[in-house]
């Protein structure tokens, strides 16, 4: 979508913010500050190579939600500048995704060692009408059962190893939301697409026996959805499943299948685990270099290279103000695993320390080649601190 359309919705917005009567309107302004520093030692680079470094990320995010009765209006603004150090190559650019048509980010400036980022990443008005919803413009939608292994979130899913979750990012869509009574809901989103079909999908989800029953479909980038999701609670476990058919525009179909838990044992400790069949890998090695290039997996349609994938967490409150939150990811097929192990400090009500460390175990990759699910993520160090004002 054009600049001038682009400016028109923040000019429409921004009169209607300013047009509000005290006695009728609620504002909230938030401010989030945000300061990254990764060290990166990859001992999977291409021969002659060692690619060490470090890369040190600051961003900024301006938060303005504005309700006018029946109406909700929403900006938020992110700027970012990344400084790299060392013989890494990679800057933290905001990547970007086919379900974004409004023309809304901006790179200041980009050289070898450094960059500087913006973009809106919320503008959006909400009408609240008796039993509905409806949303128009940049806005977070999120579907789906899983935590890591969440292929049900069909409009763009967290990579399994992103750190941070806080805060999803935002698509160009018109959404509606119908309450259909307790615990029963419906959800459809129309999504432009450039050059191709809107994509289309909806979302039910509704009591079923002692648990929750969900049924996704639609077109999303030209590709045929249905699935189905059911979570119940098992003796204070609570069980999990997800089943997501596709059939692609080139005529092919593929499945994929998550099974997972939750369970809190004792008043400190949360055990998950997420067991991830992906129907549309081939499980062989040799292919993971052609699949790596495909819309499928470019697009985060599917979240693995292997066929099969297992995640296991421990999440354990040290102290009042400390979690420590460890967990291993193994590709069933390769043999690769992944080891985090994240940390997380309130240093104050406004302040958080988070902190991590991957190691990645496999076969490395040839050339920059991968041979193997795992064998390549470098070995990295982060440390964080989120402020909000």
């Amino acid at each position: 979508m054009n600049r001038p359309l682009t400016c028109l919705i923040a000019v429409f917005l921004s009169t209607l913010i300013g047009a509000s009567c005290p006695d009728q309107a609620r504002a909230w302004v938030g401010l989030e500050l945000d300061a990254k520093a990764t060290g990166i030692e990859n001992p999977y680079a291409a021969a002659g190579t060692k690619d060490d470094g470090s890369l040190w990320e600051f961003s900024a995010r301006t938060m303005y939600q504005q309700n006018l009765g029946k109406l909700d209006a929403e900006l938020h603004w992110l700027g970012q500048a990344s400084r790299r150090t060392g013989d890494i190559s990679t800057l933290a650019i905001s990547p970007g995704s086919p379900f974004r048509s409004l023309d809304l980010e901006t790179v200041h400036s980009w050289d070898e060692g450094s960059a500087l980022y913006s973009e809106i990443d919320r503008l959006s008005l909400t009408w609240n009408g008796p039993g509905v919803t409806l949303t128009a413009g940049r806005q977070a939608v999120s579907w789906g059962e899983a935590f890591y292994f969440n292929f049900g979130d069909t409009f763009g899913a967290f990579p399994i190893t992103e750190t941070n979750r806080r805060y999803k990012p935002g698509i160009d869509a018109v959404t509606a939301s119908l309450a259909l009574g307790a615990f029963a809901g419906l959800s459809l989103v129309d999504v432009p697409v450039d050059d191709q079909d809107d994509s289309v999908a909806a979302h039910l989800l509704f009591p079923l026996g002692s648990g929750t029953l969900s049924l996704t479909g639609g077109r999303v980038l030209e590709d045929d959805k249905a699935g189905s999701g059911y979570t119940v609670d098992i003796s204070g476990t609570q069980v999990y499943g997800s089943l997501l058919l596709t059939g692609t525009s080139d005529g092919e179909h593929y499945s994929q299948a998550v099974a997972g838990f939750q369970r809190q044992v004792g008043p400190y400790t949360l055990l998950m685990g997420e067991l991830y069949r992906n129907g549309w890998a081939t499980g062989d090695p040799d292919d993971y270099p052609s699949q790596a290039l495909t819309r499928e997996y470019l697009s985060g349609s599917v979240l693995t290279l292997g066929k099969y994938n297992l995640a296991l967490e421990m999440s354990r409150q040290v102290s009042p103000l400390a979690t420590l939150t460890p967990a291993l990811f193994a590709n069933l097929s390769d043999g690769s695993s992944l080891l985090r192990m994240d940390g997380a400090y309130s240093i104050s009500d406004f302040t958080d320390l988070t902190g991590g460390l991957f190691i990645g175990f496999g076969k490395r990759p040839d050339a920059g080649i991968p041979r193997s699910e795992y064998g390549g993520v470098p070995i990295s160090i982060y440390v964080e601190v989120v402020h909000n004002i």
